[in-house]
């Protein structure tokens, strides 16, 4: 019997939770071309430091390949203490450059991160099975096999699917196919977080809209980011709360992890406290989550670097 069909583990509270989602090697590039910074990236990588700065154990489930890149992105999740529960990839190590003009960031992805790809071996199913939550930063929703072993894998996702699909069109092969893969996995989560990009690449719709629409298809929570705008909680019970965004003393120097650090916040409030219940605990949540966004908006690179840049309006 395949480990999909055979029982799963129960999920243990206090064991940690599990992220899936991207790792790659960023390259970040100004407009003419020089190298501003090279370092540890990725949507999966983000949210699963994020979360580490925040206190919560973390392992993350990724695509690595087996080579120098790997072992830089290994060695630099340890430093956090997060385990990282990889499938091997004989494309290699994804890298992504970017170039920032104006706090503006566009990437270009390699090969190797097109080719991304989670088995769900034995190992990543037993820590899927037994975390109380699980986060899917970064996934490839257009690849129907992967989408169809992530499905089976979460179980009960109502209580414990915590979802950022995170969609860079130089990833997505098949928009249609992703957006319908997405919307399967949503429905049934309990959390989703989408950004004024994401809907508009995935849904060509504005964010309020595309969040109603996922609201209606079953969705249970979402955390709708909106850059510059602020950020939203909106739910199936009436919550709609709003809060601004945290203007920046400094310039933006890039937009790289903003969006991540505001949903690991999302994530780590849930993890301590449950799905906020009144507007005044999800604005809470929320002006914690855009001074997070803020402060890694001011730096190169996916986001702070260690629990003392984490600044006061994110903590607790």
């Amino acid at each position: 019997m395949s480990p999909l069909s055979s029982s799963a583990a129960l999920p243990v509270p206090g064991a940690p939770l599990v992220v899936i989602g991207d790792a790659y090697i960023d390259e970040l590039y100004d407009g003419r071309g020089h190298v501003l910074a090279t370092f540890v990236g990725g949507s999966g990588v983000n949210v699963a430091t994020d979360l580490a700065h925040l206190g919560v154990p973390t392992r993350l489930v990724t695509s690595l390949g087996d080579d120098e890149g790997a072992e830089r992105i290994t060695g630099h999740l340890e430093e956090y203490g997060i385990e990282v529960i990889p499938t091997r990839s004989d494309a290699g190590t994804g890298l992504v450059k970017n170039e920032t003009v104006g706090g503006v960031t566009r990437s270009w992805f390699d090969d190797a991160a097109r080719r991304r790809k989670v088995r769900f071996d034995e190992h990543q199913l037993e820590a899927i099975g037994v975390a109380p939550y699980v986060v899917v930063a970064g996934f490839p929703f257009d690849e129907r096999k992967q989408q169809r072993r992530l499905l089976e894998a979460v179980r009960q996702p109502h209580n414990r699917l915590l979802l950022d699909a995170n969609p860079r069109a130089g990833l997505i092969a098949d928009l249609d196919e992703f957006r319908v893969n997405f919307e399967r996995h949503a429905s049934g989560a309990l959390l989703v977080h989408l950004g004024t990009g994401d809907a508009d690449l995935v849904f060509s719709s504005p964010i309020d809209e595309a969040s109603s629409d996922l609201l209606d298809l079953g969705a249970a929570n979402i955390l709708a980011t909106e850059g510059r705008h602020g950020g939203r909680w909106v739910n199936r019970h009436g919550i709609d709360s709003w809060v601004p965004a945290v203007e920046p003393d400094v310039q933006v120097a890039d937009t790289l992890g903003g969006g991540d650090a505001a949903f690991a916040v999302a994530v780590e409030a849930v993890v301590r406290d449950g799905i906020p219940t009144t507007p005044a605990d999800a604005s809470r949540v929320l002006d914690r989550a855009m001074a997070f966004a803020g402060a890694t908006v001011r730096r190169y690179g996916g986001g702070v670097q260690d629990v003392e840049e984490l600044p006061s309006g994110a903590r607790r």
